[in-house]
């Protein structure tokens, strides 16, 4: 029996990146940059107002002045006036300053007037206090930003909404980044109905398993197929399995463990599965099944993975074991996730020989201190407790009873941490 740390080595070892391919920028984000993303040009392109105003020299304002308006420049226009002595021009935010102006000046500091057929402008205005203009007051000049060919994006970085928009801004509509892995998924058991069964009847149970192993790699952003249940028959199982090994990553839940009726290993083992890790130092989890499908001759390599038929099990066991080697197929960052020191609100007991990762609700405290107040369960079938869990709160094994104040180590989940109050458990 492998410990925590011993089978994630096994995991991520065996997790080889997958190589790369083209996606729009609009199918970007959350994907893995694979390239280096470069400024096209300088930015600002050109010398920009930054203020709706007026463009002027400078010199002819120092002290205060009264000007001769000769035009004005719109935003996305190109200027066709020059600014000269004694002289500015309108400007609107993000308009190209005029040829001769090197300042822009707040509307909200001038006055005009018309004398005639010629307007005029004075700055400042009464009333008004703006400080001294000097040259570049207003004005973001050409390549004060960015300058063509700064690298903007680098290689191995997921891509946020921020960075789809430096993409578009850049003119990148086609951009290079990790393969994502396609996932199946299959629960076994002849116990299983499919969830819309109305009356599941004497002795079975709704399968929650492959929809919970599916919706977490549907929210890490990758393609699923689920296949359904398999019955607890080796002939059945291997069909099911091997249409399973047709996907980068095969998820099991069930038949795992050492009863009459788990067939996964032996069927997995004539199916070519190099099996890795088939127990692990954990709690919930210890039944958990790691091995790879290598066929050798260029055939699709498949890491398989045999979670727990008990739900938080199989829950459990895929955030830490398995979700890291999914991040690493990508050759996303942080494949072993930095795990978090959290406050215990409420006392916690381990008294086993395993470490147990159980489920908690971390909330950001008065101070901003993270504090974690563990979720009641029933146990490794409480989906209820697991869907009010933000975070698995790891304690040692024999650890015994840990006391409210105590630090613990916590693992992210969904939803970490709570900004709001401490939350309560709605059943006492």
């Amino acid at each position: 029996m492998l410990s925590v740390t011993e089978a994630l080595e096994v995991v991520l070892r065996e997790a080889r990146p997958l190589g790369v391919e083209t996606v729009s920028f609009g199918a970007a984000r959350g994907r893995v940059l694979a390239e280096t993303v470069r400024a096209d040009r300088d930015q600002p392109p050109f010398d920009r107002a930054m203020v709706d105003g007026i463009a002027v020299r400078a010199a002819s304002v120092a002290g205060g002045g009264r000007l001769r308006m000769v035009g004005e420049v719109a935003a996305g226009k190109a200027p066709r006036v020059r600014v000269g002595p004694g002289e500015a021009a309108s400007v609107m935010t993000g308009a190209s300053m005029p040829e001769g102006a090197d300042a822009a000046l707040m509307v909200e500091h001038t006055v005009r007037e018309a004398e005639g057929d010629r307007e005029f402008v004075s700055w400042p205005a009464p009333g008004t206090s703006p400080p001294p203009a000097a040259p570049g007051t207003g004005v973001a000049w050409r390549g004060s930003e960015i300058r063509a060919g700064t690298p903007l994006l680098a290689p191995g970085i997921r891509l946020s909404a921020a960075a789809v928009g430096v993409l578009a801004a850049v003119g990148r509509v086609r951009v290079l980044v990790r393969r994502r892995p396609r996932t199946a998924v299959l629960s076994t058991g002849d116990e299983l109905v499919h969830p819309r069964t109305r009356v599941p009847g004497p002795a079975r149970i709704r399968d929650a398993n492959s929809h919970l192993v599916a919706a977490r790699c549907r929210a890490l952003g990758l393609p699923v197929h689920r296949l359904g249940v398999a019955p607890d028959d080796p002939a059945g199982l291997a069909a099911a399995i091997g249409r399973g090994l047709a996907a980068d990553v095969l998820f099991l839940s069930g038949g795992v463990s050492m009863g009459r009726f788990d067939f996964v290993e032996p069927v997995l083992a004539r199916l070519g599965v190099r099996l890795l890790v088939t127990a692990v130092r954990i709690r919930p989890g210890k039944p958990f099944v790691f091995g790879v499908c290598d066929p050798g001759d260029g055939g699709r390599r498949t890491l398989v993975f045999g979670l727990p038929g008990n739900p938080v099990s199989a829950f459990t066991t895929f955030e830490v074991l398995a979700r890291p080697g999914l991040e690493r197929l990508e050759d996303a960052p942080g494949a072993d996730r930095p795990r978090i020191r959290v406050r215990l609100l409420a006392p916690m007991r381990n008294p086993g020989p395993r470490p147990a990762f159980l489920p908690g609700r971390v909330s950001v405290g008065a101070g901003g201190e993270l504090a974690a107040r563990p979720v009641r369960s029933a146990g490794s079938a409480d989906l209820g407790a697991l869907a009010q869990a933000n975070a698995l709160l790891v304690v040692p094994e024999r650890a015994g009873a840990v006391p409210a104040g105590a630090a613990v180590t916590a693992v992210p989940l969904a939803g970490f941490p709570d900004a709001g109050p401490v939350w309560k458990d709605p059943r006492g």
